[in-house]
């Protein structure tokens, strides 16, 4: 019977517990070898399209779009102006300085040959000034007729002013 009630005994005396250290981790939670540790490499996604950039204008382009504009602004300044208005010959000269500028930065510029041609011709006594602008245009494009009209109407104010 001894033997019975240390089972009974046993049954009734409760159970230590283990230290949280030494309690087993179920097999999931098992420590993995190192090997099987590491995660298969993420297969790498195509890279984004990007959007191509915008292609910069080179510098002189951006000078001349810049000067174009001035010039523009100049002339509409200049159509606003009185002609008594003691701005209107540092206009003039700022509307000449844009428009050879322009010309320097691209000598076949045929277009502002032109507006510095007309530019010269509506001031009296630039007529010769004028047919160097339209001579040098006609050059680069020999058979304009525009420049052809051009010409002869500088030369008539030319002789005109002459006699």
């Amino acid at each position: 019977m001894a033997a019975k009630k240390s089972k009974a005994a046993k049954k009734s005396t409760p159970a230590r517990k283990k230290p949280a250290a030494a309690k087993k981790k179920p097999a999931a939670a098992k420590k993995k070898p190192a090997a099987a540790k590491k995660k298969p490499a993420a297969k790498k996604k195509p890279a984004a399209k990007k959007k191509p950039a915008a292609k910069k204008k080179p510098a002189a382009q951006t000078e001349m779009e810049r000067l174009l504009a001035a010039a523009d602004r100049l002339e509409e300044t200049l159509l606003d102006m009185d002609p008594d208005d003691s701005e209107l010959d540092l206009t003039l000269e700022d509307l000449e300085q844009v428009l050879r500028e322009i010309i320097r930065l691209d000598p076949k510029n045929v277009a502002t040959m032109i507006r510095l041609g007309e530019f010269f011709l509506e001031r009296d006594g630039a007529e010769d000034v004028a047919l160097e602008s339209f001579e040098q245009a006609l050059a680069l494009q020999t058979g304009n007729k525009k420049l052809a009209k051009l010409i002869a109407k500088a030369r008539a104010q030319q002789e005109e002013n002459q006699d």
